[in-house]
């Protein structure tokens, strides 16, 4: 009975299916909360103040990171300066690159923000913000990380940028198994068949296409790594084996140079022809034919010498 061939392992394509799972989940979540989104990531939402061009507004500020976007088809100027609540006081504060790991952005198509300014503020108070633009031109002053933290604060945004990361780590991981699986199991020898076409070989194929198959080791009447006897191939006393069951140096010997049937006691060879590419340690030389004795040449006998004598 042939051998059915090892089952392939279903985890590649779990982890292919769980990952392509995670993934299509976070979208549908991304789908569905844009309010969400918008409250944490629209600077009209998320602003402490906003402004008009040509005008300014006072706002409380806290000593952080504040950022001025307008909408990306308008540009303007803006200065930011200390104020008693009354009147702006010193000089307007220098602008610094305040870097933020996010950006502002929306749900609405064809909508997208732009940074015009930003300042490091160093004291808490109020704050005088003066735009110089186009009277239609809106600015809208973001406090940077009250906006990451609104962020962070939303539990489906965090479940939707989790299942999102997880299913980008998992899917690949899953397909580089998965091939590596396939491609394992497909290397398949390729034989030509009666009718000339190249075919795979198949489980059992061997027997079809005329090939000899290797004998197993659970066919042989002797255990190949420790050489003795199983208890119903022993063989019957006189034969020639070593004791305990043990092989012989000759059955050893033609196990190493690859001889099976070689190796088998003497009632369990086939009687058919040895295969003659096979080395084996069993094989005599002819013997040669004993030589044929020299006729025995006729001695004269003693007639032959009386007639000598008696001459003619």
């Amino acid at each position: 009975m042939v051998p059915e061939p090892p089952a392939a392992s279903p985890w590649p394509l779990r982890i292919v299916v769980l990952g392509g799972v995670m993934l299509l989940s976070s979208f549908i979540l991304f789908g569905s909360m844009g309010g969400t989104l918008n409250e944490a990531f629209d600077p009209r939402s998320t602003n402490v103040a906003e402004v008009s061009g040509g005008g300014e507004v006072l706002s409380d500020l806290r000593p952080v990171c504040h950022a001025l976007y307008v909408t990306a088809d308008h540009a303007g100027n803006a200065s930011l300066l200390r104020s008693d609540g009354w009147s702006a006081t010193g000089t307007a504060l220098e602008e610094s690159p305040c870097k933020s790991e996010w950006e502002p952005m929306t749900v609405e198509r064809g909508v997208l923000f732009v940074r015009v300014a930003a300042w490091d503020v160093e004291e808490e108070g109020e704050h005088l913000l003066q735009l110089d633009a186009d009277e239609e031109v809106v600015a809208w002053l973001v406090d940077v990380p009250a906006m990451e933290q609104g962020m962070l604060s939303s539990p489906y945004i965090l479940a939707a940028f989790g299942l999102c990361t997880f299913g980008v780590l998992l899917l690949p991981v899953g397909l580089t198994l998965l091939f590596s699986e396939r491609r394992r199991r497909g290397q398949r020898v390729m034989v030509v068949a009666a009718n000339g076409q190249v075919q795979p070989l198949t489980p059992g194929g061997s027997e079809v296409f005329g090939m000899p198959t290797q004998a197993r080791e659970t066919d042989l009447p002797f255990d190949p790594m420790t050489g003795a006897y199983r208890d119903n191939d022993a063989p019957a006393s006189g034969v020639d084996a070593a004791p305990d069951g043990m092989l012989t140096t000759e059955q050893v010997y033609a196990l190493m140079r690859g001889d099976i049937e070689g190796a088998l006691p003497p009632e369990a060879r086939p009687d058919g022809p040895r295969d003659p590419f096979v080395a084996t340690s069993r094989r005599t030389a002819p013997t040669k034919p004993a030589p044929s004795k020299p006729a025995e040449e006729a001695q004269p006998g003693n007639a032959s010498w009386e007639s000598w004598d008696d001459g003619p």
